[in-house]
């Protein structure tokens, strides 16, 4: 459930409060963007989807029924949104020349082979999660990257925790075993 000052937040929202929902926004922008990027050949696509699904959560804002959280319906839409683009875009992705751009040197800023390095570890991640079923891919996410309960992951993809339990088990096995040939190959 939404907090107190969440729920006032949605409640001026859909009355149409812009203000209100920059608030939201600024409170589950990154949840939602890392949802997305992990899924997207580069920052830029992802940062146009997680725009995309702001756009579409203002315009349907007045549909939202707190008996879910906020974040969960938001996590929904960007499942939607993902699909769509995955149907518009049915070529296989290339993960070629993508970067992860935003990097400045200086003193105390991580070195050229410090961030080469990082970026080889995105791409073999990307990579590796490519491999997976969507809803592995959303099970991993959501758990390892935005924290949630097995619970609040049951609630967006409509399965028992058990079964997400599972699925998680399956889906750390095949990403280990893709990563395994890569982390060799980086030696």
């Amino acid at each position: 459930m939404a907090t107190t000052q969440e729920q006032v937040l949605i409640s001026k929202a859909q009355q149409g409060d812009a203000q209100a929902f920059a608030q939201l926004y600024d409170a589950h922008v990154d949840a939602i963007y890392r949802y997305i990027a992990i899924r997207t050949p580069s920052q830029q696509h992802a940062e146009d989807l997680t725009e995309e699904v702001f756009w579409r959560a203002w315009q349907a804002i007045g549909r939202y029924r707190p008996e879910r959280p906020f974040l969960h319906w938001l996590y929904r839409i960007a499942h939607n949104l993902l699909i769509d683009d995955a149907k518009r875009d049915a070529r296989h992705q290339s993960y070629e020349g993508m970067t992860e751009g935003g990097y400045t040197l200086s003193d105390e800023g991580p070195t050229p082979d410090e961030i080469f390095a990082q970026q080889e570890d995105i791409q073999q991640l990307r990579q590796a999660m490519s491999t997976l079923t969507p809803e592995e891919q959303t099970v991993l996410t959501m758990r390892f990257f935005d924290n949630a309960s097995y619970e609040d992951i049951a609630q967006v993809m409509g399965k028992s925790s058990g079964a997400l339990r599972v699925l998680q088990h399956r889906a750390l096995k095949k990403l280990a075993t893709k990563l395994a040939p890569m982390r060799g190959a980086a030696a």
